[in-house]
């Protein structure tokens, strides 16, 4: 495969990311990411990027760039996560101004996000489904249909403390127009997860669908979950069995994961996820990153006769004794020997991985050495270790393969985090 394949690849996961119209928020977004975002972003800085600042909304910045040449078209996605709770014992039906409470105007602000929950029985299967609250509309998408596909769109305002009120706005299959539905919410002390419980509705659907536990789309772009509290998440888009080369659809639960508190979702795609320590946010300056935790599907490995490409070199398996022996063979990279490990009960290995002291190449823009070698995107540069894994996801009989790299600037940082690391990592299920 090429290196215009793999770019067509992401390009075309991305495009299914998006909706068909781009709202005034998003345009102000794709234009904050071009002031913000270097004007030149070489391929291998964005894969390897360690968390640029607002990356991938720059990558989306680009092709919206070029959409509005093209079409005038526009931008945007979320996906979601967290179990549904099931329908609500049945209630009599709730009266538009409850007896004793005022509905004040507009959602209670503490909502107005856009918010990833679970699977819901409303949205195509195997897709997460999202929440936006705004100052008084409230509506549920799927994954990849920020604003393309609605579902249960309504008017949202606060009645009393810890209540919301919703009243259907649109005659569908789901509920009629003048329906409204009564529920309590309530928010974690950090503010990024939500819990609503069903007190009535008129309209069975949204009574089924809103109810369980919602996160906050924390990241700056809205794309992943941003800071977590403690707890077990699923991700929201990757796909670590997705076949280089072929259509992407979301996949809800493609990775299951625990932390603790203090740590930080920062990417979620197609073919990568990121975790960090959550003071590795933004408004951190991308030099004073120093730590993280990616995942990446089907590596393969990188041509070497031109720094930074890639491309795939031909010639060299996709299993994982194929790409350790072939890593180890790599010009500018120093490499430990192999250990064989278990990963979700798959078979494992592991091997550090760093920068030959020695090595000056750079990448064309760039005045500091590195040495790209696995796409989508895993480099190592100075003053920087990884501990890479290599997972052969082999309980279906294909050649499925997922890297985990734990990346850190710094020696002292990398004996420090892996222990850290590890107790995340150990937690790792893959569908």
């Amino acid at each position: 495969m090429t290196d215009e394949r793999n770019f067509d690849r992401i390009t075309r996961a991305w495009l299914d990311l998006m909706p068909d119209e781009a709202p005034d928020r998003t345009i102000a977004a794709v234009l904050q990411a071009v002031e913000t975002a270097p004007q030149v972003r070489p391929p291998w800085r964005w894969l390897t990027r360690r968390f640029p600042n607002m990356n991938r909304l720059s990558m989306a910045a680009a092709i919206a760039a070029a959409a509005v040449l093209a079409v005038g078209g526009g931008l945007w996605l979320t996906r979601s996560n967290g179990p549904s709770i099931g329908p609500p014992s049945p209630n009599p039906a709730p009266s538009a101004s409850p007896s004793g409470s005022a509905v004040a105007a507009g959602a209670p602000l503490p909502l107005r996000a856009r918010w990833f929950g679970g699977h819901r029985d409303i949205v195509q299967l195997d897709k997460g489904s999202t929440l936006l609250i705004t100052g008084n509309s409230f509506v549920m998408t799927e994954s990849n249909q920020w604003d393309s596909i609605h579902y249960l769109d309504s008017s949202a305002s606060a009645v009393g403390d810890g209540q919301l009120r919703l009243e259907s706005t649109e005659d569908g299959s789901e509920c009629g127009v003048g329906d409204v539905g009564l529920y309590s919410w309530s928010l974690s002390a950090s503010g990024q997860t939500l819990t609503i419980t069903a007190d009535a509705d008129d309209c069975a659907a949204r009574s089924a669908a809103v109810p369980g536990v919602w996160w906050r789309a924390g990241c700056p772009n809205e794309l992943c979950l941003g800071e977590l509290d403690a707890g077990t998440y699923k991700s929201q888009y990757i796909v670590p069995r997705l076949d280089q080369g072929a259509s992407w659809e979301p996949d809800f639960g493609g990775l299951t994961y625990t932390v603790p508190a203090g740590w930080a979702n920062s990417d979620d795609g197609p073919v990568s996820f990121e975790l960090v320590p959550a003071s590795e946010m933004p408004p951190v300056a991308e030099a004073d990153r120093r730590r993280n935790i990616g995942v990446f599907t089907q590596p393969t490995a990188m041509t070497q006769d031109k720094p930074c490409s890639d491309t795939v070199l031909p010639g060299v398996g996709r299993t994982v004794p194929d790409l350790v022996a072939w890593l180890r063979t790599v010009p500018g990279l120093i490499t430990t020997a192999p250990t064989a490990v278990t990963i979700d009960g798959h078979p494992a290995q592991t091997l550090e991985v760093r920068l030959d002291p020695a090595w000056t190449k750079t990448c064309e823009g760039s005045t500091e050495p590195l040495v790209t070698y696995f796409n989508p995107g895993l480099a190592v540069g100075p003053d920087q270790r990884e501990r890479l894994f290599l997972v052969d996801l082999v309980d279906l009989g294909d050649n499925d393969v997922v890297a985990i790299a734990v990346w850190t600037r710094g020696a002292e940082t990398f004996d420090a985090f892996i222990p850290e690391a590890m107790s995340v990592i150990d937690s790792f299920t893959f569908k």
